[in-house]
């Protein structure tokens, strides 16, 4: 789980992340300039409005008299201040600074050039105002007329030249991801058909991808991969021929060794020491019983199941043939081994899965005392099919019923014999078919033990 967490992005998100960043960042850089530009636009005409005013002060200045004096009617000053939206003032000074008319106390910035309005940004009264500064002569006088205003119609302008740029490329920004999603969605959807075909299979398929449909740039992998596919099938092929082979060579000296031993004693060659003789028995059987397992083991490992095919398997059948193989060692034991079947069918493999009862049965044979009682099921729970094996023996410690299923992995302070692979074999086939191995308590006092397989993989018969 924390790898898949940790795991990188896929190549849709990749595409898409470097095909939107790049268009999101000359997005924000164009609107930066776009709004830049048409900021300086605003002002401009403002400041030459503000210039304009000032121009008109000036033409009102006269040199009549000891000292310049402007000649503002109140109505025309009254004009002059009237704004729908901003405050505006006015200052008339001398060059060496004294007062002549309007607002005394408006900040005073020097002009730049005689007959050139220059301007400037400050505040006034608590407010930002942009102030516009020319400089004229009046006679032999210097003057200098100041006029302001504040800025709420250039912020307004401002606010909506950024909202009709905004809006509309915001608008066109998210038509262009989404048709950049759709288009990265659909130019992969080969790959995606692809992932999902792999996904679907079972570690059983391994025939070759059909690349009619891929993309040729992931030719070149998928030609690897059917080149993997093929290596694997040819191992496998080659592990189940070995795994033939060896049985078959381990079979023949074993079947020697136990002629032999019967022959020595029907030859009574051990009759001052019979126990000798038993314990060669004994451990004859054992040797046979492990390799028998371990050959079991390694043929339902998923590497050398992979050539191995579903077919349709009968359960209730299955269940009475396996049960009945072992009727004469549980009568041995005095152990009343019974069954209750239902007909239903899977798709499974029919060797494995008789193997894997077979050893839930023994298991329980092993482990039930004598005048116990057995019970082998199957049918369906839950819209399930199952297989279960019940007994009435000392079952398996909760804390153990995690690690039963490990290879040589005996329960602690157990007297019956075994290998330990009974139940890995179990858990490899279970896993091979799909099938949820479930432990619990049995109605009989023991441990009961289930195979569940797939939900809707069963036909009742």
């Amino acid at each position: 789980m924390t790898d898949q967490k940790k795991r990188q992005p896929g190549l849709r998100h990749r595409l898409i992340i470097w095909i939107a960043l790049p268009m999101l960042v000359v997005f924000a850089i164009s609107v930066l300039f776009d709004f830049r530009l048409a900021r300086e636009t605003i002002d401009s005409a403002y400041d030459h409005s503000l210039a304009d005013a000032a121009l008109d002060i000036a033409s009102h200045i006269s040199a009549s008299g000891a000292e310049p004096r402007l000649s503002l009617s109140p109505e025309a000053e009254e004009m002059l201040r009237s704004d729908a939206f901003d405050t505006i003032y006015f200052s008339v000074t001398s060059a060496d600074g004294r007062f002549l008319a309007g607002d005394k106390s408006l900040p005073l910035h020097p002009a730049k050039s005689l007959g050139h309005p220059s301007f400037a940004n400050d505040h006034y009264l608590g407010q930002a105002i942009r102030i516009a500064v020319l400089q004229t002569k009046s006679g032999n006088d210097l003057i200098n007329v100041a006029v302001a205003e504040t800025i709420k119609k250039r912020e307004l302008a401002s606010r909506t030249i950024l909202t009709a740029m905004v809006i509309p490329s915001v608008a066109l920004i998210l038509a262009a991801l989404g048709i950049i999603y759709f288009g990265v969605r659909r130019g992969l959807s080969p790959l995606i058909d692809i992932e999902d075909e792999i996904a679907r299979r079972s570690p059983r398929d391994l025939h070759p991808l059909n690349l009619g449909n891929a993309p040729t740039e992931i030719h070149p992998m998928l030609h690897r991969l059917n080149e993997l596919f093929e290596l694997l099938r040819d191992s496998a092929v080659a592990q189940e021929r070995f795994l033939a082979d060896a049985a078959h060579q381990l079979r023949t000296p074993l079947a020697g060794l136990q002629t032999q031993v019967e022959l020595a004693a029907q030859s009574e060659l051990f009759r001052n020491d019979p126990e000798r003789l038993l314990r060669i028995e004994h451990a004859t059987e054992r040797l046979r019983h492990l390799i028998r397992q371990l050959l079991l083991f390694a043929r339902s490992e998923p590497s050398t199941a992979a050539t191995q095919t579903f077919q349709t398997v009968a359960l209730d059948q299955l269940t009475e043939d396996s049960a009945s193989i072992f009727i004469d060692r549980a009568v041995a034991k005095d152990i009343d081994l019974g069954y209750e079947i239902s007909g239903i069918e899977i798709q499974g493999i029919n060797w494995m899965l008789r193997e894997a009862l077979g050893n839930l049965i023994d298991n329980a044979i092993n482990y039930t005392p004598s005048g116990g009682a057995i019970t082998v099921r199957c049918g369906t729970r839950d819209g399930h099919p199952f297989l279960s094996v019940d007994d009435s023996g000392p079952g398996i410690p909760l804390e153990e019923r995690a690690k039963v299923f490990g290879r040589f992995y005996r329960i602690s302070d157990t007297k019956a014999e075994g290998c330990g692979l009974g139940l890995a074999i179990v858990k490899e086939i279970a896993d091979l078919h799909g099938v949820e191995i479930r432990l619990g308590d049995s109605e009989l006092g023991g441990l009961a033990i289930s195979l569940h397989f797939p939900f809707g993989g069963g036909q009742i018969r």
